[in-house]
């Protein structure tokens, strides 16, 4: 792709059909999935009498097999035509969600059933994952870039807002299985969307393909390892969510019924959304200093969201750290999407999602832990100081290359 002195705005990449479909069919994905997620939430609190542990359960079944997959995942998105492989990623995930419809629609949905469904999801997203943020770059110019991953932040955040709580209303009215019904038809239209996507794979210079799939995850593997700000970037994002983790962990069983649930869920995705606005007036420099200052906003707001129970005070609060998590995260991806070499984007990525993935599991489920031993709230409390401390120790490490920008490639 080209380069361009002049700074785009965040919806020029738009402007190319191939990324325009690419996000429409990522944001449609993403709502799925967060429609998914608080529907199981929510039928794993009825089926267990809003049990914590059970409920972080289901989180963290969704995200631990990640941690497995997807490097290998990462693999295959740089050894293979990635369009193809979103093609066959949603139709497993369509499979995943028409089982997991039967076994709700029918009544032999049990709280075992349920965790053993869940996982099936979570190859889909495992693979799906660095796939598109593998694509993304392909789509658009060079300079493109931070403006094309702010919208596929908003991508994610947008989902987040209208997913819980469509998710929540339908629950609401018509039931569980309405919503995974819903989710089963989307991920189908997706894999249609994806077959009439124009891209063309032989324009992207991928650098020389490692002798073979074992080999390339040893390059991704030390490609990871040798680089300080690779380093710090695996290290400052897996301190953060698996302090973080206790939010979506617990978000089930800080509420009386599904629409609160869904709603509340929503305000966590609407300050994602609005931190997706700011960021773009921002630009996209002195990303350490923007990283500090989301996670001492995001710690001192989970610990008062503890304190709070009311939807009123609670909702603002989860807007907050729904900015928070979003600078953070913005701030992670952009380093790392303008930094790492095209060749291995796709294991670069991947090493960021499993470290990622496997702190908001293993997070989820000591959250659930500490809050069934003693409350929801003592928990949110002490996930909001342990992410205050991990920021006092690690806030000297730099994400970027350089205090500036972020360079164009790797070295």
């Amino acid at each position: 792709m080209n380069d361009s002195t002049r700074t785009p705005g965040m919806l020029s990449p738009l402007s190319n059909p191939g990324f325009s479909m690419l996000w429409v069919a990522n944001t449609l994905s993403l709502t799925a999935f967060w429609m998914t997620e608080v529907a199981c939430a929510w039928q794993m609190r009825v089926m267990t009498d809003a049990d914590p542990l059970a409920v972080a359960a289901v989180y963290t079944a969704l995200q631990l097999p990640i941690m497995f997959l997807v490097i290998p995942a990462g693999v295959i998105a740089d050894l293979s035509d990635r369009r193809r492989g979103m093609m066959w990623t949603h139709a497993w995930l369509a499979a995943s969600m028409g089982v997991l419809l039967w076994l709700t629609w029918t009544g032999r949905i049990t709280p075992l059933s349920l965790l053993i469904c869940m996982p099936l999801i979570s190859i889909g997203l495992s693979m799906r994952m660095p796939a598109i943020a593998a694509l993304i770059p392909e789509m658009v110019q060079t300079n493109q870039i931070p403006a094309a991953v702010s919208l596929n932040n908003v991508a994610q955040n947008g989902s987040r807002l209208v997913g819980p709580a469509l998710a929540g209303a339908i629950i609401a009215g018509l039931g569980v299985a309405a919503v995974l019904a819903l989710n089963t038809a989307i991920m189908a239209l997706i894999v249609l969307l994806f077959l009439f996507m124009r891209y063309h794979p032989e324009q992207v210079d991928r650098g020389a393909k490692p002798e073979g799939f074992l080999a390339a995850i040893k390059e991704g593997v030390l490609f990871a390892a040798l680089t300080p700000w690779k380093r710090n970037v695996l290290i400052r994002l897996s301190t953060f969510f698996a302090c973080a983790a206790a939010i979506p962990a617990l978000m089930a069983v800080r509420f009386d019924n599904s629409e609160t649930y869904g709603i509340m869920y929503g305000c966590f995705g609407a300050g994602s959304l609005l931190g997706v606005l700011v960021i773009a007036r921002l630009g996209y420099r002195r990303l350490n200093n923007r990283l500090n200052g989301a996670l001492l906003v995001s710690a001192a707001c989970i610990m008062l969201y503890g304190l709070v129970d009311r939807p009123l005070l609670a909702g603002p609060l989860l807007a907050c750290i729904g900015a928070g998590w979003l600078f953070c995260l913005n701030s992670i991806m952009v380093a790392a999407q303008m930094q790492l070499d095209p060749a291995i984007r796709g294991r670069g990525l991947s090493f960021i999602y499993t470290l990622g993935t496997a702190s908001l599991a293993g997070g989820g489920l000591i959250w659930g832990v500490v809050a069934r031993g003693t409350s929801p709230a003592v928990a949110l409390i002490a996930a909001g100081a342990s992410l205050l401390l991990a920021l006092a120790v690690t806030y000297r490490l730099n994400i970027a290359a350089t205090e500036g920008a972020p360079a164009a490639t790797s070295s």
